[in-house]
């Protein structure tokens, strides 16, 4: 029997299994057709943290939000957590940030408790296809161009998972999801994230850079033996 009572998971979009239902929800969303969790809905289906709750038949709650932050991840974790569950805390970039922003609009990247996730996801690709929509980021421009100053915070954030974990006797697995090198995250065979661990495996990349059904296949794979051998960070 499991140990756990349930999987709670945190993130951005490759936690949440972003691009691995149809492309539509994305496109759905960002014509504003559906919220932004609606369109994450089906791809957390097919997730690694989906497929790992299954394998250890237990539920799966996943709080992963195409474009989240850590500042978000965290605040989640903390609205959320319960004794002896799992955690799976998908660590991105530090240049992420999360403001509350109430205001009426069709805006992008803002979940459905008004926090707006703000940071450079939202240029490049994203930007580009919200042009032929009416959804727009507020002050995202003026963030990335004026604000953002890089500074990188993921040890702090370690240590505020760590001690909420830890004061609910819950497990964590600390994944990063994005670049950079922590040991004191997870090792994904030898790699120290989970995007050079895609690209050392060769597995298929979707248009939007997220990796496809055999990238979360196999981390699954990978973070089931580790439960089974308890071998990750606490």
């Amino acid at each position: 029997m499991c140990a756990y009572n349930k999987i709670l998971v945190f993130g951005d979009s490759h936690v949440a299994g972003c691009e691995l239902a149809t492309t539509h929800s994305l496109e759905d969303y960002l014509q504003g057709k559906i919220t932004l969790e609606e369109a994450d809905a089906e791809g957390k289906k097919f997730s690694f943290a989906q497929i790992l709750a299954d394998k250890l038949n237990i539920p799966c709650e996943n709080y992963a939000l195409t474009g989240g932050s850590n500042d978000r991840s965290l605040r989640k974790l903390t609205e959320t957590i319960t004794n002896n569950c799992l955690v799976i805390f998908g660590y991105t970039s530090p240049d992420r940030k999360e403001f509350y922003y109430p205001d009426n609009g069709l805006f992008l990247g803002r979940d459905s408790d008004n926090f707006i996730q703000t940071g450079i996801q939202w240029t490049g690709m994203i930007q580009e296809a919200t042009k032929q929509s009416n959804m727009t980021h507020p002050f995202n421009d003026v963030f990335v161009e004026q604000i953002l100053r890089p500074y990188d915070n993921i040890k702090q954030v370690y240590t505020c998972v760590k001690g909420v974990c830890e004061a609910h006797t819950a497990s964590v697995l600390h994944v990063n999801m994005s670049e950079g090198a922590y040991d004191y995250l997870e090792d994904l065979e030898g790699c120290s994230n989970y995007l050079d661990w895609c690209k050392q495996n060769n597995f298929e990349q979707k248009p939007y850079l997220h990796y496809g059904q055999d990238a979360h296949k196999a981390l699954a794979d990978l973070l089931y033996g580790k439960i089974l051998g308890l071998s990750f960070n606490t």
